[in-house]
């Protein structure tokens, strides 16, 4: 009777001992930039110049002259210009949204075409344009992307929009302001979707391997899009059951273990 009950409690231990290594192992996978060395020392991936402005952004222009009746000029057409455009000359924090023809309307200026340029080379274009129109002497001219965003969906903590006001932000930022990644999260096929140049580009990465730091998407661009997949294993509301089914019973045989050692003991 006693081997029965011996061979019993020893399968028990054995059915135990699998379960925790498979926690150990459910954690080992959970682990980021697995493929990285210790101590190493390697280049860094140089920030991109420049955003690319594109249809859709909002821009704040402002524009700052020496002279005072020409800053008065401009200052009040932006004022007074409808549809929430105003933006310049000090207006406030409105912007231009650049239309589907990748252009911005400003005061006198009209039409100015913005899509195609960085910031720097559209403060040349508003400035020059200024200059040679004579509305501005000398003019100061900068240019933000006011509505750059990113869109991170799936198995992250948080999924929807991360508003970036410093137009500067990596994948690692933007899972960490996601609240980071799920349990459940696949962390070797992980999407980014990317608009450029009129076409739609998508590509995987994972973040167990280093190249991660020297890819082109490392650093992130206005409106791109992260998508988290899951795991193929992720747990359904039926198979978390049967895993609680399976600690409670692993649970209670050893509990029913200690109980019966204690009896034999006595």
């Amino acid at each position: 009777m006693r081997k029965k009950q011996f061979i019993l409690y020893f399968i028990l231990i054995i059915l135990g001992l699998n379960l925790s290594s498979c926690l150990t192992r459910k954690n080992k996978e959970l682990l980021y930039f697995k493929s990285l060395s210790t101590n190493t020392v390697s280049d860094v991936t140089p920030y991109p110049k420049e955003n690319i402005i594109k249809s859709s952004d909002l821009l704040q222009v402002s524009i700052f002259c020496l002279d005072e009746e020409t800053f008065k000029i401009f200052n009040a057409s932006a004022a007074n210009t409808s549809g929430g455009s105003a933006g310049i000359a000090g207006a406030g924090n409105v912007g231009y949204l650049v239309d589907d023809s990748g252009n911005i309307k400003l005061p006198l200026l009209g039409s100015v075409k913005a899509s195609g340029l960085n910031k720097i080379q559209l403060a040349d274009t508003i400035a020059k344009q200024l200059t040679n129109r004579q509305f501005a002497i000398n003019p100061i001219v900068s240019v933000r992307i006011t509505n750059f965003k990113i869109t991170i969906l799936g198995e992250v903590a948080k999924p929807g929009l991360i508003i970036v006001p410093n137009e500067h932000i990596t994948i690692i930022e933007a899972l960490a302001m996601a609240g980071d990644l799920t349990i459940y999260s696949s962390r070797d096929n992980i999407l980014l979707i990317r608009e450029k140049d009129g076409k739609r580009i998508t590509r995987r990465f994972s973040l167990n391997s280093n190249e991660i730091f020297t890819t082109d998407i490392y650093y992130l661009q206005n409106q791109d899009l992260i998508y988290v997949e899951s795991t193929k294993n992720k747990a359904t509301p039926l198979s978390r059951v049967s895993q609680n089914l399976s600690l409670i019973i692993t649970t209670f045989s050893f509990l029913l273990l200690i109980y019966s050692t204690s009896r034999t003991i006595k």
